[in-house]
């Protein structure tokens, strides 16, 4: 039947209007509108906590209670259930009104052994939101209440899942075996905690069981898995000081967490997992397709990922797939012909190399004497001024100095650069090369520009000066645009840039152990 005016005295708080309508037609107590809700049903939804009061308190009164066919009226009024099989404990929860609900527990503890058509238990509900006392009623009062969530979830998952520590520790004392529960998927509160980044809880739910770590989906991924596919360090990190051997945790496809890591392009994962001695085995471990972290990440053209493994001593780079596959330079391509091109390849950046290193060299010599040969000469007159440089107060000879010390300093880092990969590296001499080709280029810009601010220096009042700057400008702008596009033929620039935030972040890593 549709609204009685039960119903729409209770749904706009008239509590006058109820006590009247109740003492003189009690039979509306029980009556449901379309969605099957009883006027209880709609207090507790709209929270009015005094109608809700009077209510049950009618319900339960002896006038109204009574045996019928064997059964409680009484009782049977308070566990109603609506359109969506939900009890009037339920819609308290639903809705948010702890106080009802707590009012609730305490007139019928049984209301939390109900389970709605969406598969939500009331102690469900309580732990998903929060609400730390109306589970402890719940947990005290009804020893089987229940603790389903819809797609198998449970309440210590909606605890974790929504970070509720103090629920989480409850429901652990209480129900210890809900640890243990799995939803649809397989997946396990300890599961959801990794998913989510809260190593806290991860941390403390391993120490309560740390067998859960062992414990994968219906995909065979494990909390180690999705830790590696979110990019939660943290997780990894507590994980593996709690289980260092679940790492050895594979998925349906023969996949470790490095490989998810690698697939997932977690840049900050790979690194961490690769300073991790008890993941060390991980490095060149292979999948089901017999592809290692390394085949994934060229098969992939993760560029990040397949450099900080390439840089890496232990990755084997030789190592080929199921189908006689093997990575080269981050291209994975057929084993046949690529390593005699290869070593080629390389050996001829080591020549280019060696001339590198001569240009560099000479750059270093010419700007280290160019700084003690100042354009205008030195003051040789006796007084507090003498070898003080003539044209000191020229706003060209300090651009003349600052462009020298440039060119100098780049020319030098650039031939250091080349001899460092020259004896520490084998294939990956072409970043060496790349990046000393990029300062030594640089040395020479500030040394065409250190020649023409020495020129205005000293004859700062001719003409023909400043165009022969210009044209000198033009000339390197053309070398600038050249360079460039045989830059990119060898190696792009940020490549280089990210080589060399790498050798940084591995300086680092020494000197911090």
């Amino acid at each position: 039947m549709e609204k009685t005016p039960l119903h729409l005295a209770v749904r706009f708080g008239h509590r006058n209007i109820v006590a009247e309508i109740c003492s003189r037609q009690q039979s509306l107590l029980w009556q449901t509108n379309l969605d099957r809700d009883t006027p209880l049903h709609v207090a507790a939804k709209a929270g009015h906590f005094s109608l809700v009061s009077f209510l049950v308190e009618k319900i339960l009164s002896s006038s109204y209670r009574g045996i019928v066919n064997g059964r409680d009226r009484g009782t049977e009024t308070l566990r109603m259930t609506n359109i969506g099989d939900n009890t009037v404990l339920h819609e308290a929860l639903r809705n948010c009104h702890p106080r009802v609900a707590e009012l609730l527990v305490k007139v019928d503890s049984k209301l939390a052994c109900f389970v709605n058509s969406a598969g939500e238990s009331p102690l469900y509900l309580a732990a998903r939101d929060g609400m730390v006392d109306i589970v402890n009623l719940m947990l005290v009062t009804s020893c089987y209440s229940a603790h389903c969530g819809p797609g198998g979830l449970t309440a210590l998952h909606a605890a974790v899942a929504q970070r509720h520590l103090d629920i989480m520790e409850v429901l652990l004392v209480a129900k210890p075996e809900l640890i243990r529960e799995t939803d649809h998927h397989g997946r396990t509160p300890l599961y959801y905690a990794a998913s989510s980044g809260d190593h806290r809880t991860v941390r403390r739910l391993l120490e309560y069981d740390f067998s859960m770590a062992y414990m994968s989906d219906r995909d065979g991924q494990s909390p180690l898995h999705v830790a590696a596919h979110n990019g939660h360090t943290n997780v990894i990190e507590e994980i593996i000081q709690l289980c260092p051997d679940s790492g050895e945790l594979l998925d349906l496809k023969g996949r470790n967490a490095l490989h998810i890591a690698i697939l997932s392009e977690k840049v900050n994962v790979v690194k961490y997992m690769l300073e991790i001695a008890e993941l060390e085995g991980l490095i060149n471990q292979a999948d089901s397709d017999g592809n290692t972290p390394y085949h994934l990440a060229a098969m992939k053209r993760k560029t990040w990922i397949m450099r900080y493994l390439m840089w890496d001593e232990r990755v084997d780079r030789r190592s080929k797939d199921n189908i006689e596959h093997q990575p080269i330079n981050g291209e994975k391509v057929p084993q046949g012909t690529t390593q005699e091109e290869t070593d080629c390849k390389t050996q001829s950046y080591r020549q280019m190399g060696r001339t590198l290193l001569m240009v560099a060299v000479l750059i270093a010599t010419v700007t280290f004497a160019a700084a003690f040969t100042m354009p205008g000469g030195y003051n040789n007159n006796l007084g507090p001024n003498q070898g003080f440089a003539l044209l000191l107060s020229s706003k060209q000879l300090r651009w003349f100095i600052i462009s020298d010390s440039v060119a100098m300093t780049c020319s030098i880092t650039a031939a250091c650069i080349i001899f460092w990969g020259a004896v520490v590296a084998k294939e990956t001499y072409v970043y060496y090369f790349a990046s000393a080709m990029v300062l030594t280029y640089i040395a020479i810009i500030s040394t065409a520009i250190a020649f023409t601010s020495g020129l205005i220096a000293v004859m700062p009042d001719q003409p023909f000066i400043y165009t022969m700057s210009y044209i000198t400008g033009q000339v390197f702008h053309v070398n600038t645009f050249l360079f460039l596009l045989q830059v990119v033929r060898i190696f792009s620039l940020p490549e280089a840039s990210k080589f060399l935030i790498y050798l940084l972040c591995k300086l680092k890593t020494k000197c911090m152990r």
